[in-house]
């Protein structure tokens, strides 16, 4: 971690935020490039080494490394985007009827004769759903 730190760049520190209570107290460094380097001290030096800063940049020349994938190489079906799509629908159909949040429903799928099918549905119910539906 220390060579990290040797090797990034030097951003000014615009806001230091003290965080944790007595005897846990971390020190967030907001930097000017945005990103917080979190250290046990509050610095004293107008400049400190961002390690995100590395992070992206080692990121982005890998990024560019890789060639890039044309949209032929894709093997995408159109028809199973539109069958996810219906299986949403029916999820949030569900929901819609119970008076759930779309999020409490699993709607479990699966690929038969090429096609995105509905294999089995789950719907999660909280205390207060299960005794509202039970009062109905």
């Amino acid at each position: 971690m220390t060579t990290e730190h040797r090797k990034s760049p030097r951003r000014k520190i615009a806001d230091i935020s003290r965080v944790g209570g007595w005897g846990n107290v971390k020190y967030h460094h907001h930097l000017e490039c945005g990103h917080v380097e979190v250290r046990p001290r509050a610095s004293s030096a107008p400049k400190l080494a961002c390690l995100m800063c590395l992070k992206v940049k080692e990121l982005d020349a890998e990024l560019t490394a890789v060639e890039e994938i044309s949209p032929e190489s894709i093997d995408f079906d159109e028809t199973a985007g539109k069958d996810e799509v219906r299986i949403n629908k029916i999820a949030a159909t569900i929901a819609s009827r119970f008076g759930i949040p779309v999020e409490a429903v699993s709607i479990q799928s699966q690929f038969s004769g090429g096609r995105l099918q509905v294999g089995a549905g789950y719907i999660f119910l909280g205390p207060n759903d299960v005794e509202r539906l039970g009062e109905q």
